[in-house]
Order: C-alpha cells, then sequence, then structure tokens
C-alpha cells in the first residue's frame, strides 16, 4: 500500500477535479493512471467529486462566512438554478480575501475525503486504518473570527442588537411573562454597568456574530466575575464559538486577577450546559419553572 504522502495527494486531487479523464490510482506507488489498461485489485478510482460534492462545499462554506454583505451574495449565487457554480466563483472572484479563504476550506475538505479513502483501501487489504488528523476547531474559530475583548460602551450597538435577538428567542422557550421579566432584567443590569467586560465576535461590518458580556462583582475584599450574557447569532452556532467567547472572557477576568467566574444567563439553551465541562465550568444550584394551566 502506498503512502499518502504530498506528492500523492495532489495527484489525487488532480484526478478527482479532473472530470473529463477517467483515471485510478496505482496502490503500490501512489501513482495516478489512466483507467484504459489499468484494472484490478492493484488499483482504485480516486474519490468521488461530483457537482454534488461541489455544491455541499459551497454550502458548508456559506455557514462559515461572517461578514453580512458577502453571506448575502454567496447565498443568493447559492439559489440560482442554472450557473450555480460560475455564479459562486463571480462572487469570491470579487473579494480576495474570501477568494483565498474558500481555497483553503476546499482544500481541507478535499484532503479529508481523501483520507477517508486511504483509510477505507487501508482497511480492505487489512492494515489499521491511520484515521483523520485532528482539527483543533478552538484555534479555528478565534483566529478566523478575531474575538476582541472590549469595554461594553464599545460593543454597546453590537451587543443591544443581539439581545433583541435573544429577546425573541427567548419566547420559543419561555412562558411571554418570564421571558420579558428576564429580558428586562438584563437591560437593567447591562444600563447600569458601563464598565462591563465583553468578549466579541465582529462580522466585519460593523455587526456581531456574537458576544459575551461579563460584570465584575466583589464580596467584601474578594472579587469574581459574572457573565450575564452570552449569543451568538443564529447562522454561526454550532461552530464552537459560544465556547470560544465564554473562554475569551473568563481568560480577560483572570488576567485582571479574578480567578473566580460565575456564567449567570436564563436566557441560554439547556444544550448549553454539555459545553460548560469543557469550558472549566461546573453547575452550581438550579433553575426551573412549573407551568400548570
Amino acid at each position: 500500500m502506498f503512502e499518502l504522502n504530498e506528492k500523492a495527494v495532489e495527484q489525487i486531487v488532480f484526478a478527482m477535479e479532473d472530470q473529463e479523464r477517467s483515471s485510478v490510482v496505482d496502490l503500490e506507488t501512489g501513482e495516478v493512471v489512466a483507467a484504459a489498461g489499468h484494472a484490478g485489485e492493484g488499483y482504485a478510482k480516486p474519490p468521488v467529486w461530483s457537482s454534488r460534492e461541489g455544491f455541499r462545499l459551497m454550502e458548508d462554506f456559506l455557514a462559515s462566512v461572517r461578514q453580512p454583505s458577502a453571506r448575502r451574495e454567496l447565498s443568493a449565487a447559492l439559489g440560482r438554478g442554472r450557473g450555480v457554480f460560475k455564479a459562486f466563483k463571480a462572487v469570491l472572484a470579487e473579494r480576495q480575501d474570501l477568494e483565498r479563504a474558500f481555497r483553503d476550506f476546499k482544500i481541507r475538505a478535499i484532503r479529508r475525503t481523501i483520507a477517508a479513502w486511504y483509510d477505507d483501501l487501508r482497511e480492505a487489504r487489512g492494515l489499521e486504518r491511520l484515521g483523520p488528523e485532528p482539527e483543533d476547531t478552538d484555534e479555528l474559530v478565534l483566529s478566523d473570527l478575531d474575538i476582541s475583548i472590549v469595554g461594553f460602551g464599545e460593543a454597546r450597538a453590537s451587543v443591544l442588537g443581539l439581545v433583541a435577538e435573544a429577546e425573541e428567542e427567548s419566547l420559543e422557550t419561555l412562558p411571554a411573562s418570564l421571558a420579558a421579566f428576564e429580558i428586562a432584567r438584563l437591560r437593567a443590569e447591562l444600563d447600569s454597568s458601563p464598565d462591563a467586560l465583553c468578549a466579541l465576535a465582529a462580522d466585519g461590518e460593523g455587526g456581531a456574530l456574537g458576544a459575551a458580556v461579563g460584570i465584575r462583582g466583589s464580596a467584601g475584599d474578594r472579587s469574581f466575575g459574572r457573565i450575564v450574557f452570552l449569543m451568538v447569532a443564529k447562522d454561526f452556532r454550532r461552530m464552537g464559538l459560544g465556547k470560544a467567547l465564554l473562554g475569551a472572557l473568563s481568560k480577560a477576568f483572570v488576567d485582571e486577577g479574578i480567578p473566580l467566574v460565575a456564567l449567570d444567563s436564563a436566557l441560554l439553551p439547556p444544550e448549553f450546559d454539555r459545553s460548560l465541562e469543557a469550558s472549566g465550568f461546573r453547575a452550581y444550584g438550579i433553575r426551573a419553572l412549573s407551568r400548570q394551566d
């Protein structure tokens, strides 16, 4: 079985994207050769990379784009009937940074596909699977999305926009009266805490993809931080951004000499508690409601 080195990967990528010629991979050397005249157990077709995979890749990339205007243009391109690939590439061509990001995104995706294909071949020949290389998704989020620590005053407009989104969503999980109470309490606390600290994931166009707001507190001579708001815009969830915001704000408190940080928000979805332990938090106390009609 050949070694999946950089040279082999490059050849296989080229064969996957070449829709005009039929090729196979020599399983002993890793060389890509014409399918004609090369058949049998010693050869395998490259992984499938059809227009279906290409379209799915574009959808996945769109989910990672943070700039609202770019998202609108790419979404419009994907919504077209004919010429969708050409339209998508045309949008990318107008934004060099986005075009470069898509190229990197595509390379990572194709490499994962090749790695899975290679492992399947190894397993079929009785060899051990090598498994995918681990990806540090947290680092990707932190570096790609530029989480900054700023004063609440600087982030106020962006945060209040997310609070409005949280208010609307809270009606899906809480009774209207309780949702109104929690939102009013949050707004009052934010208004009375101009020196609050904020972890902000900006969208690059004056808005925010997510934010976490923390208030400095004290009891006697002991200080603590209390995170009263954490919100990620709906289109950017399940990327680890909430966890990254929580971690960034907690670190900011620690850097100030405040090692004790509490998360205190009734607006977070119940499933978020699964991320808390991985972020160094443990639950204490309980909030519950009963509605008997």
